[in-house]
């Protein structure tokens, strides 16, 4: 009668919950998980949650194993309708009754709620890593789970360095790669500069990997461990005049052809004609070098101006003394401190 009124049967998958427990739940979205608790202190929310477990054996001997000990381990979790919520997970940690057994504790894991060394359950890891991944900071993303910035970074960095390792996609469709450097951090005012080498992929303009190092042996480790049948499809490597890259393609890509991108090599032909070009006329407003300005300061050279003129009134011998304009420690003259025209000093 309701399809004949236009009115769709509902699908089976529906179904309604009236217990709270079963409510909440199917919030957690688990199957083999029970929850435990709801706790509210403040606006701090909490779901305590446990493994439904069943017979446990030991996976080196073959042994039923016992429960030694129930640690609680807390996650953060996804807002619940915007108010940041974490998962405490009452673990199950077993022992061995076999004594002879040479594994003698372990704990249960479910990679469904959280993976080994990570703070955030996974389905956080996840949001957050799409979030950094799409253009978001981690410290936007760390305010809205109400975290830790190293909480969500090292979530991210877990599962971006999984994604990176299973996407061999942009390793296989490309025949042009290209090796950039770039200042990646300072390491304290004092310290040198850390670079990073970024490789890409020329053909398609895309980002292969980037590497925590500009050095030969660690840009040429990374190239000689790709696939062979990758390498004997790179035909072009891109650079930047750089003598570490040139090498790395010299040594781990020798059939390849170098090219040099087209801003540095106009930068160097420009250099070159500068370097050749002859020297241009003197300029007729130039002051010769002999009558420059003192390096002295202004007050100084008005004091020293003043007490001249006191003494040429006086009567004291006076000589003119001529001064050689400053240099650096180079041996370079310097253009913003000016040697004088000549200063007046007493016998």
């Amino acid at each position: 009668m309701l399809q004949g009124c236009g009115v769709s049967q509902l699908p089976s998958s529906t179904f309604v919950l009236t217990d709270p427990i079963e409510i909440v739940g199917a919030l957690v979205g688990l199957k083999e998980v029970r929850v435990l608790a709801y706790t509210r202190n403040g606006p701090d929310v909490e779901l305590v949650i446990e493994q439904v477990v069943g017979q446990i054996r030991c996976p080196a001997c073959g042994e039923r194993a016992q429960v030694k000990e129930r640690p609680v381990v807390r996650y953060v979790d996804l807002p619940v309708y915007g108010t940041p919520m974490s998962l405490a997970w009452k673990k199950h940690r077993m022992r061995y009754a076999n004594a002879s057994c040479p594994k003698r504790s372990w704990m249960l894991g479910d990679h469904r709620i959280a993976a080994k060394n990570c703070l955030l359950t996974t389905r956080a890891a996840k949001w957050a890593t799409l979030q950094v991944g799409t253009g978001r900071t981690v410290k936007e993303v760390a305010g809205e789970l109400a975290c830790d910035w190293h909480t969500v970074n090292d979530a991210v960095t877990t599962y971006g360095k999984a994604l990176l390792e299973a996407d061999r996609k942009r390793m296989n469709k490309t025949s042009a790669i290209g090796l950039d450097e770039t200042k990646f951090v300072k390491l304290g005012p004092h310290a040198h500069s850390d670079y990073a080498t970024t490789v890409v992929d020329v053909e398609h303009h895309q980002i292969i990997d980037v590497l925590p190092s500009r050095t030969y042996v660690d840009v040429a480790a990374w190239l000689d461990k790709q696939p062979k049948a990758w390498k004997e499809r790179i035909d072009f490597e891109a650079l930047d005049m750089s003598d570490t890259y040139a090498a790395v393609y010299s040594v781990v890509l020798p059939k390849a052809h170098q090219v040099v991108d087209a801003f540095h090599a106009v930068s160097l032909a420009n250099r070159c004609l500068d370097r050749g070009a002859p020297a241009g006329p003197k300029r007729a407003d130039r002051a010769p070098r002999t009558q420059r300005r003192s390096p002295l300061s202004s007050t100084a050279r008005a004091a020293a101006r003043r007490r001249d003129s006191r003494r040429q009134s006086h009567g004291a011998p006076v000589v003119v003394v001529r001064a050689r304009r400053p240099r650096s420690r180079s041996g370079h003259r310097l253009s913003d401190q000016r040697a004088p025209p000549r200063f007046l000093c007493d016998l």
